[in-house]
């Protein structure tokens, strides 16, 4: 059995799955009657289901039709317990893997994802400045999902046949019918909790064209809102998204597609959409935490600790903030800052890491408690993956995770007047990942990854507001704005991982992808990769298109670009 296959069906991975059924169908107040006598034999249905799938006898039952009193009498088709509990395995499995590839536009059947993101995102879009929305839906959407192509995408992600064919049975089964006799299922099952993700698959391919064309889309299962700044361009989005959607073989539902202003309002996701509501909240599911980090970036400044409690002083003395130790999670500085024998003392004693960067923003080490007793067996099975078969997968997933990030990025921030160099650079980028697969060392995809990321920072650099747009990434010195606020970002994040590192027992120096040069953090470089798309750089192209960067004057009198 495949290694996917044998970690999705092992009886604690069902144990787990039928936890979630159980949880679902409680939902209502009351379980059904078929949970209720899975429930009875709990283990011994297990133990039964777990030995059928290690030996290739499972075998799914029929669907059952069951037609819910709503106003379009919509028919789902409901699973035996025990195939829920195998379609749930088989989705924690596959997620995990499917889930980056499904774009910025996808909000639905998400971990981490839901309606509010959506609102959210549509009301960003909004304050943005477009006035207009091209609201549309897919017509009869997962009755009409081309099964074929679903089947084929998921095994272009999934490379474990035994897994897929463990899919394949459950596609394959028939619906008994409310009415009497059974027939085959008509696209894909709306009962079923795989097939939400099914759908996902083909409908990204729609998405991406979209984007491509430089229309901000935001997609909730079959629902879409796509902005644009004129009726006119909502014309030429829904030209746009009609031939997209006739391209994976299904069609967008008449009936619910119009061109709508926030000015008069409109309707979305249960929504009431106007001119200034809903607010977008700035803070949205994003949680206080109870310790903050502290950065330090004081020329000639102290950090000392007195009675418990941390000071930041300025050259001339000036105390600049004063907060309880207990309060801080980290200490980061930045150029010619002092650090007390006090602060070290106390920063060791805690397990507080100090990190410290140059004046420029550029790496330099830090100091952290120790890992406890289990980090000598960890760095020596760190150690152990150099050179050996595991080490160019982990080297490719790095690089993969990362580029489809990059991806992500243009594509969530690309409009109209930037799809000619977002659509170039995407294809330069995706052409890399395609030669990824055959990658023998990590030279090799770290060449690769240069070559992605030489198609990106030109387009990165586009998307930004005129004044801040640049077409190299220029490191050491940054030359501009946008530059030097990727570089110190890149180097705060790097001391976070270097941080979690230790903690969890494994040393930075000795990396996967990047090689052991001099003093420099390789493992904690590696762990970066996958992290510098959405936690610096959109954060750095939102922060200049809200006017929170911006060329200064004064910043070029002090030697600087501007300020950030």
């Amino acid at each position: 059995m495949g290694r996917l296959a044998s970690a999705a069906f092992a009886e604690p991975a069902l144990r787990r799955a039928w936890a979630d059924v159980l949880a679902r169908d409680a939902d209502d107040g009351q379980l059904s009657a078929g949970v209720r006598r899975f429930e009875e034999d709990l283990d011994d249905h297990l133990t039964r289901l777990a030995t059928d799938l290690a030996w290739g006898t499972y075998v799914p039952s029929d669907l059952t039709e069951v037609v819910l009193d709503d106003e379009d009498h919509r028919a789902l088709q409901v699973p035996a317990v025990r195939d829920r509990i195998v379609a749930r395995a088989v989705l924690s499995a596959v997620t995990p893997i499917v889930d980056p590839l499904l774009g910025p536009a996808s909000y639905a059947y998400r971990p981490g994802l839901g309606v509010v993101d959506a609102v959210q995102a549509l009301a960003r879009l909004r304050e943005e400045g477009f006035g207009w929305v091209l609201r549309t839906d897919v017509d009869d959407c997962f009755p009409s999902m081309p099964v074929g192509l679903a089947r084929r995408r998921l095994g272009e992600a999934i490379d474990d046949g035994d897994l897929l064919g463990v899919v394949d049975l459950l596609l394959a089964r028939r619906v008994n019918r409310r009415a009497g006799g059974s027939a085959p299922v008509r696209g894909l099952p709306q009962g079923c909790p795989l097939s939400p993700l099914l759908a996902n698959l083909v409908l990204v391919l729609a998405d991406a064209e979209v984007l491509a064309a430089g229309f901000p889309v935001i997609r909730y299962a079959d629902d879409l809102a796509i902005a644009v700044a004129s009726p006119e361009e909502g014309r030429r989005a829904l030209l746009c998204v009609s031939d997209a959607i006739r391209r994976v073989e299904m069609s967008l539902g008449p009936e619910d597609t119009g061109v709508m202003s926030f000015e008069d309002g409109f309707a979305f996701l249960g929504e009431d959409f106007g001119s200034r509501y809903p607010v977008v909240l700035q803070e949205s599911r994003v949680e206080e935490p109870e310790r903050k980090v502290v950065y330090v970036a004081t020329q000639g400044g102290r950090v000392r600790t007195d009675s418990g409690r941390l000071i930041v002083e300025r050259a001339d003395e000036l105390e600049v903030l004063n907060v309880p130790t207990g309060h801080v999670a980290r200490l980061v500085c930045f150029g010619s800052v002092g650090v007390s024998a006090g602060v070290r003392s106390w920063a060791m004693s805690n397990d507080i890491s100090v990190v410290f960067g140059s004046r420029r923003g550029t790496y330099l080490g830090s100091f952290v408690g120790g890992a406890g007793s289990s980090r000598p067996e960890r760095v020596r099975a760190q150690l152990d993956v150099a050179g050996s078969p595991r080490q160019m997968p982990i080297a490719r997933a790095i690089v993969e995770a990362k580029v489809r990030k990059q991806i992500v990025v243009l594509q969530r921030f690309g409009r109209r007047e930037h799809a000619d160099a977002v659509r170039d650079a995407v294809a330069g980028m995706e052409h890399a990942l395609l030669m990824l697969a055959d990658a023998t060392s990590p030279d090799e995809a770290m060449g690769l990854e240069g070559a992605a990321a030489a198609a990106y920072f030109p387009a990165l650099g586009a998307l930004m507001p005129a004044d801040l747009a640049f077409t190299v990434r220029s490191r050491q010195p940054p030359l501009d704005v946008a530059n030097s606020a990727l570089s110190f970002l890149y180097t705060v994040l790097l001391g976070e991982c270097v941080t979690a590192l230790y903690a969890a027992g494994l040393d930075p120096a000795f990396g996967v992808l990047h090689s052991d040069h001099e003093n420099r953090p390789s493992l904690a470089l590696d762990l970066l990769e996958e992290l510098r798309p959405l936690i610096v750089d959109q954060v750095v192209i939102s922060a200049a298109r809200a006017g929170s960067c911006e060329p200064s004057t004064a910043g070029s009198r002090r030697g600087g670009p501007g300020s950030c």
